[in-house]
């Protein structure tokens, strides 16, 4: 029997946009390949509360789809209390919405996605330099 093996990992994407949907997957996959991981799952954060992870497709259409449809949900220009402090209550409140990790399956060294499933970081508050961060747990 192989002893679990726990490796981490983390990289920054520079977003150049106010709101923008970045895939991150191939970093994730092209390290999981350079540490030759075999099954178990990746454990995948942002540590930010202006920005997000999804799983979704990476299309340009759906892209902008998603920027529209949390904009639309938590309008910039809303009435949140905390735009008192910070002009980025929209953000705080996507974040919440969509979530800041995701826990996926690793099969044979790679992430195990569906045909279009791609790993996104949606901005809400950029531009800004954005660390994501990825932990293994497997074999």
């Amino acid at each position: 029997m192989s002893a679990l093996r726990v490796e981490s990992f983390s990289f920054t994407v520079r977003t150049t946009k106010r709101f923008e949907v970045v895939d991150v997957t191939q970093q994730i996959q092209n390290w999981l390949s350079s540490i030759k991981a075999a099954d178990g799952i990746a454990l995948i954060s942002v540590p930010h509360t202006t920005a997000s992870l999804t799983v979704n497709e990476s299309e340009a259409g759906l892209k902008t789809d998603i920027i529209d449809a949390a904009t639309s949900l938590f309008n910039p220009q809303g009435p949140w209390k905390h735009n008192m402090i910070d002009d980025n209550a929209h953000a705080h409140l996507t974040s919440v919405f969509i979530g800041s990790s995701q826990c996926l399956p690793v099969e044979g060294g790679r992430l195990k996605l569906g045909t279009w499933q791609r790993v996104m970081l949606i901005e809400m508050d950029g531009p800004r330099t954005r660390t994501v961060e990825v932990k293994y747990l497997g074999l």
